[in-house]
Formats: structure tokens, sequence, C-alpha cells
């Protein structure tokens, strides 16, 4: 008797899917301009007499 019997499945739904999330993508030169920078910085600290040493 159970042979006739259709078993249902619950109806799994989709995920909502998630926007794409941008990323920062920076270019090649930025490290090297960052570090020009830093150098920049820390000489002319060192020429205001701040660091005495």
């Amino acid at each position: 008797m159970s042979d006739n019997v259709v078993k249902f499945r619950k109806i799994e739904k989709e995920p909502e899917p998630k926007p794409p999330r941008q990323e920062l993508v920076l270019p090649g030169w930025v490290p090297f301009a960052v570090l020009i920078g830093l150098a920049l910085l820390i000489y002319g600290v060192q020429q205001s007499g701040l660091l005495a040493g």
C-alpha cells in the first residue's frame, strides 16, 4: 500500500545572489610613490631638527 504514496519534497529556494564586491585596484606605481613620500617625510623631519640624533 505504501508503494502508491508519492513523497513530496520541500522546494529549496536558491539563496539570493550577493551583489558583486568591487575590490580596490591600485596602479602599479602607487607603492613606489608611497615609499618616496615616506622617504621625503623622514628627510624633512631630519632637516627640521625634530629628531636629534
